[in-house]
Order: C-alpha cells, then sequence, then structure tokens
C-alpha cells in the first residue's frame, strides 16, 4: 500500500500527471521508460535546485505535456491526467 506523501507539491503532481523516465535516451530505447512518482524522482535527479525548477514550470505553465532533458542523459515526460 502506497504511504502518503508529506510534501503537499509532490502530492498534487502526482494526482495530476504521469512521470515516466528513461535514462540514457541516446543509447535506450523509448519502450525502456520507467514510471516513477514524484518522490522517486530524487533518485535521478540528486539536485534539488533542478527539481524544483521542473515542478515550478510544470506547475505555473498550462500544457499537456513536458518533457525535458537534463545533460543529455535523462529524460523526464510529464503527462497530465
Amino acid at each position: 500500500m502506497a504511504k502518503k506523501s508529506d510534501n503537499p507539491t509532490n502530492a498534487f503532481i502526482n494526482q495530476n500527471f504521469i512521470i515516466r523516465v528513461l535514462e540514457n535516451p541516446k543509447e535506450n530505447n523509448v519502450k525502456n521508460t520507467k514510471l516513477t512518482s514524484a518522490n522517486k524522482l530524487s533518485k535521478y535527479i540528486n539536485d534539488d535546485e533542478i527539481k524544483i525548477k521542473l515542478f515550478k514550470k510544470v506547475l505555473d505553465e498550462g500544457k499537456d505535456k513536458y518533457t525535458f532533458l537534463i545533460r543529455s542523459r535523462l529524460k523526464i515526460d510529464f503527462q497530465s491526467k
């Protein structure tokens, strides 16, 4: 059973977005994409400043899909539910 998030921003993102992560997009196929949560995204992004910047952009703008490429090694897709 999933435990509740103590961070309201992460909870809001998890409720409204599907997050997919692809490591090394140049080498891996799109089929190797992994679903993740806002909390587990910290496993892929060690820099809190970048994570906050991504979340802020996703929450402030009203698009249905966002794709971020971080340092050419990590592709993150946010899709609204």
